[in-house]
């Protein structure tokens, strides 16, 4: 049975993000989402939460921060798109999938960018991030144009991007 690239990529890179990221999660550990098998938009009432959001807000393009996409929230897919998902407060694992406009970037970037997404293996799509939720804060999650790694071969090695958290500011999450 032929396994899913995409689902492959994921695995790979969450087993990457978890070994390089692995004191800090031998320290706090990683917290799951309130429950599996709820909409992540509906915390029990005495819960304590915060919200990561990819497009909550327009990005800070002068920053050189663009959109993002959250595809997965601790090794899962969210069942539902949201601009915002609320999670218990602590570490999270996301993997993030760059969505810089290409009109930011020049022509030879643009195609050598198609070229290496074109691979097999996926991996021009997504990066992971690690996020400290906090309670009753919204943290906006972008991903930042390296524009001293446009070169081809910092794009063919994927490095021309960033997941970050760009803005934190406070908001009830009841």
């Amino acid at each position: 049975m032929r396994q899913d690239p995409c689902r492959r990529l994921l695995r790979i890179t969450l087993a990457f993000a978890l070994a390089v990221a692995g004191p800090v999660h031998a320290q706090a550990g990683i917290v799951p989402a309130l429950a599996p098998a709820l909409d992540p938009d509906t915390p029990g009432a005495d819960e304590a939460c915060g919200i990561v959001g990819a497009g909550t807000a327009a990005t800070p393009e002068s920053m050189d921060i663009y959109p993002g996409h959250i595809m997965q929230i601790n090794g899962e897919r969210p069942r539902l798109v949201r601009e915002g998902y609320r999670l218990q407060p602590g570490k999270h694992l996301l993997v993030v999938a760059e969505a810089i406009p290409r009109a930011h970037l020049g022509t030879a970037q643009q195609a050598q960018i198609d070229k290496m997404r074109r691979r097999k293996d996926f991996t021009g799509y997504f990066k992971p991030l690690l996020v400290d939720v906090r309670a009753d804060t919204l943290q906006r999650v972008g991903v930042r144009l390296r524009r001293d790694h446009l070169d081809t071969g910092s794009i063919r090695d994927n490095a021309y991007w960033e997941p970050v958290v760009w803005e934190e500011v406070p908001r009830e999450c009841r």
